[in-house]
């Protein structure tokens, strides 16, 4: 937990969209950030894939 709290602190962008998810499902961001975990696992591979392109391209252009 400590690198997703890290990124968080860090990430302007990340903090933006933990708290916002936070506010409207009432969740603490450990339990937002586990519900993203739990979303990833339950998609299937190639949407899987292509969201990780996506996260990657916003690290790669310094978006996040």
């Amino acid at each position: 937990m400590a690198r997703a709290s890290t990124a968080i602190g860090v990430s302007p962008i990340i903090k933006e969209i933990v708290q916002k998810q936070a506010h409207s499902t009432r969740l603490t961001l450990k339990e937002v950030i586990l519900m993203g975990m739990i979303a990833i696992d339950k998609m299937d591979e190639q949407s899987r894939q292509e969201l990780a392109d996506e996260v990657h391209k916003m690290q790669v252009n310094g978006e996040i």
